[in-house]
């Protein structure tokens, strides 16, 4: 794997550790959340990283810590109780919530959409399955409901279907040929999950994911009944001279795609809950963390809300989030039960080193995997790269990330 010079600088050759840290044995927990500590103050000082940062290993939680502001005009200090905007990092919740209802017969994913949307007559080739692996070749209702739509008022996911009927958008291609990523699939499944088990969808995942797995301070925003302001952290974009708040967003009243709100404390317990036989048989967990194959031949990275790749040889699952300045990440890695949690509220341009998520999973991983020792050394350039990306085509050329693409 490439790895970041100044990371490898900050590392390997130290940066201010403790006395302690020197004394304690390398690799060792109390070496590594050493090590942590200070590679993410480093980080914060430079101005680089501003938000949460968790580590666990096997439940454990090895580092949480909290850095900079949640408001930068009062200078409200950040706090690891405080709630983020999890953006996209949203979509593992609800593919886990449609898996429920497969697991329990109540979906399935052969079921053509139009089984539960009737008025969306010309997806009729599309299957749930064809949502939760973004392969429908659905429009993508980020840019296309604006024009047609009031920018004070919240759009709900109910009005999104009849926008969807009313403007008799066609699929892009042939449903399962193509990986796509694409925010419709996953406000359609929220919806799915409605008119199935007769519930909102914010509270069927309340009931049947975060209460069960003692996730307590996370919600999905519903317009009806949560406040405006919705996190306790302020998204900021920098504008070139200053960081602005992100303003109102009528999109944020759609669930599915985006719509959570947690702490790193809390993903992580969802992270870790399919290391073990928890809400979701095996079965359930074996489909959701297997990769896509694509009808016309080859293979997409994603499964069922979740990213599978390899790197330094080692499995991972994940998923990134990027929307209203939010910028977050869920990293786990199912062999060694080590998992990361990234989350921040500032947003640079493009190019920009603030909040790198790159930089701080190169760092972190170079703490917490120790050295393999290896007959035969794996060249640098052969390693698999961990990619700063939009969540988009997996095929094609990655396009520059805008805010409001979303991850």
């Amino acid at each position: 794997m490439f790895r970041n010079p100044l990371v490898i600088f900050l590392l390997l050759l130290g940066f201010s550790l403790e006395t302690k840290a020197q004394d304690s044995v390398p690799y060792s927990k109390e070496w590594q959340q050493l090590k942590i500590d200070s590679f993410m103050k480093h980080l914060n000082k430079r101005g680089v990283f501003n938000g949460t940062v968790l580590v666990a290993k096997e439940g454990q939680v090895y580092y949480h810590e909290s850095f900079g502001y949640a408001h930068l005009k009062s200078k409200d200090s950040m706090n690891n109780e405080l709630r983020y905007q999890m953006a996209s990092v949203s979509k593992p919740i609800t593919a886990s919530a449609i898996m429920l209802l497969v697991q329990r017969g109540e979906v399935n994913l052969e079921d053509k959409i139009t089984k539960y949307f009737p008025e969306l007559i010309l997806f009729h080739r599309v299957k749930v399955k064809h949502l939760l692996n973004h392969t429908s070749g659905l429009p993508e209702y980020i840019y296309r409901a604006g024009p047609y739509w009031k920018k004070d008022a919240y759009m709900s996911n109910e009005e999104l279907i009849k926008f969807l009927a009313k403007r008799k958008y066609r699929p892009r291609g042939t449903p399962g040929t193509k990986f796509n990523y694409c925010n419709t699939n996953y406000a359609l499944l929220a919806s799915i999950v409605e008119r199935v088990s007769e519930e909102s969808f914010d509270e069927f995942v309340k009931k049947e994911i975060f209460q069960p797995l003692g996730m307590c301070k996370s919600f999905i925003f519903h317009p009806e009944h949560d406040s405006a302001g919705m996190a306790d952290v302020t998204g900021y974009a920098w504008t070139g001279r200053y960081f602005k708040p992100y303003g109102f967003d009528y999109r944020n009243g759609i669930m599915g795609d985006k719509g959570l709100f947690s702490t790193a404390d809390d993903l992580m317990r969802f992270a870790e809950s399919f290391d073990d036989d928890n809400l979701w048989c095996k079965e359930t967990s074996d489909l959701i963390f297997t990769k896509t194959k694509l009808i016309w031949g080859g293979m997409s990275e994603y499964g069922m809300g979740w990213r599978m790749r390899e790197w330094d040889d080692m499995r991972v699952q994940l998923h990134y989030g990027f929307w209203n300045s939010f910028r977050t990440g869920m990293i786990h890695f199912p062999d060694s039960k080590v998992t990361f949690i990234i989350l921040n509220n500032l947003t640079g341009g493009h190019g920009s080193r603030i909040n790198n998520r790159e930089q701080i999973i190169y760092g972190l991983m170079d703490i917490m995997f120790p050295p393999k020792q290896k007959e035969e050394v794996v060249a640098e350039t052969d390693k698999p790269k961990v990619e700063e990306q939009s969540e988009s085509d997996s095929v094609q050329e990655e396009p520059d990330t805008k805010e409001g693409e979303g991850e």
